[in-house]
């Protein structure tokens, strides 16, 4: 009797050891992870946010990217990834499979919409200007004071179409990174950089010589609801997922969503 129990406890660990492994099911987001506050690198786990990148010493991201893009493989009952690459290769990287979405404060445009496919929007937030805080330029409250400036903005964004709406602007070329931008209005090679509120906010606390420009109503950029708003972009195929994702954000309430922006100001890096 004891062999008889020996051998089929013997039979089951074999079948056990066998038997194919649940995968674990994950869903990987690229972004910069240098746009704070939505998203950045850091070096350390500094908080329950942050999420280690996919590349050996790449550090982790957080932001308010991360949040959502969390909120998001915590629905669908997945396991995160994230992935750190350039702003100009997100799309491309998607497309071919290297991602599954991108959660990086990118605007659903017509453009774009050729490409890919765009949630409902996950946060809206209105345009300004960052200058020196020394300039003359700190004190404006209309597009018009900026009358042949130097202006410049990020490529690839729709930002960049924007500073032909000032007069005799001299349009600068436009800069792969926000890091980028801010240092040339620094140097002075440019007046002012054109950013989204948030952003200018972490950019101006950690960069005291800097101010942001904030427009009187119906005095600043022209724009329509879609370009201050933010969405994942999706593959086109992927209708099935981008309807899981929309149902998922509908849960997120606005007040949340502005307490999640309001921490990741406050705990991005100075």
């Amino acid at each position: 009797m004891r062999k008889i129990t020996i051998s089929l406890t013997l039979a089951l660990l074999l079948l056990s050891a066998c038997a194919p492994k649940e995968e674990v099911q994950t869903i990987t987001v690229g972004l910069e992870c240098d746009y704070a506050p939505f998203n950045w690198t850091t070096s350390t786990s500094e908080s329950d946010i942050a999420v280690a990148i996919d590349e050996a010493g790449a550090g982790f991201c957080d932001g308010y990217d991360i949040q959502v893009a969390q909120a998001i493989a915590d629905g669908l009952d997945m396991t995160l990834v994230v992935k750190k690459m350039a702003w100009d290769g997100l799309i491309t990287a998607l497309n071919q499979n290297d991602i599954d979405m991108i959660v990086a404060g990118m605007t659903d445009t017509e453009e774009r919409r050729q490409s890919v496919a765009f949630s409902t929007p996950y946060y809206a937030s209105d345009l300004v200007l960052v200058v020196k805080a020394s300039s003359t330029f700190a004190g404006a409250t209309t597009l018009a004071e900026f009358t042949g400036a130097s202006v410049i903005a990020q490529m690839g964004t729709f930002h960049d179409g924007l500073i032909d709406q000032i007069t005799s602007v001299n349009h600068l070329t436009a800069l792969g990174s926000a890091p980028l931008l801010v240092n040339s209005v620094q140097a002075g090679e440019a007046d002012a950089m054109v950013t989204e509120y948030p952003v200018a906010l972490s950019i101006v606390s950690s960069n005291p010589d800097l101010a942001i420009v904030q427009f009187a109503a119906n005095a600043g950029f022209t724009t329509d609801a879609t370009d201050t708003t933010v969405s994942v972009a999706l593959r086109l195929a992927d209708t099935e997922l981008l309807a899981d994702i929309n149902t998922i954000l509908a849960t997120i309430s606005e007040e949340t969503r502005n307490t999640w922006m309001a921490d990741a100001i406050d705990r991005k890096p100075q």
